[in-house]
């Protein structure tokens, strides 16, 4: 990724990170418990310093998919988080393979203006 030397610090500024989701049928419900406003990856985010929201997606012309936007103060402190919780963060995501067909990484995003 390159940063804007003029008009932002790729370390300190807002981001979110976004993922979409293509969830297997049948497993809405459970996605929804793990991957929504209060499920269990923004509990797990909650204990970090540096954690704002989590939002959760879905389309309304595809009801199996779905976008996350996880949002964080800075992108050092995902990174701090990904240090202090790799063990919880791995664990997590363990439980939820069987969920989705598929997962793609959007990429992290800086706040603009």
């Amino acid at each position: 990724m390159t940063q804007h030397k003029d008009s932002y610090d790729w370390n300190e500024s807002q981001c979110a990170f976004f993922w979409e989701y293509k969830v297997k049928p049948g497993n809405a419900a459970a996605f929804e418990a793990f991957y929504g406003v209060q499920g269990k990856w923004a509990q797990l985010f909650r204990h970090a310093d540096g954690y704002i929201k989590t939002e959760l997606l879905r389309d309304p012309d595809d009801p199996t998919r779905y976008r996350t936007g996880d949002y964080w103060k800075s992108r050092d402190a995902f990174l701090a988080f990904l240090r202090d919780y790799s063990e919880q963060y791995d664990a997590l995501g363990a439980k939820c393979t069987d969920l989705t067909a598929e997962q793609s990484n959007l990429g992290m995003f800086l706040a603009a203006g």
